[in-house]
């Protein structure tokens, strides 16, 4: 049974001693060099930083996203 690994980031919405989950570039730095499938980010932080989101498309990462945009 195969499944999909990402990385949970919170995006920058709240503050973490581990920077992976401060930094939506962070998570997709991790992802690729972990070889995971993705990031899961909660939808408030792909807001902060389109232009990551762009790049996560761009290096054949998966998004999602979970949360409420208001």
């Amino acid at each position: 049974m195969n499944g999909q690994v990402n990385f949970l980031t919170n995006g920058g919405n709240e503050t973490y001693d581990d920077v992976r989950m401060n930094s939506l570039e962070e998570a997709k730095n991790l992802a690729i060099s972990g070889g995971l499938d993705g990031v899961v980010l909660e939808v408030k932080g792909m807001f902060r930083n389109p232009s990551v989101v762009r790049e996560i498309k761009e290096s054949n990462l998966s998004l999602l996203t979970y949360g409420k945009q208001k």
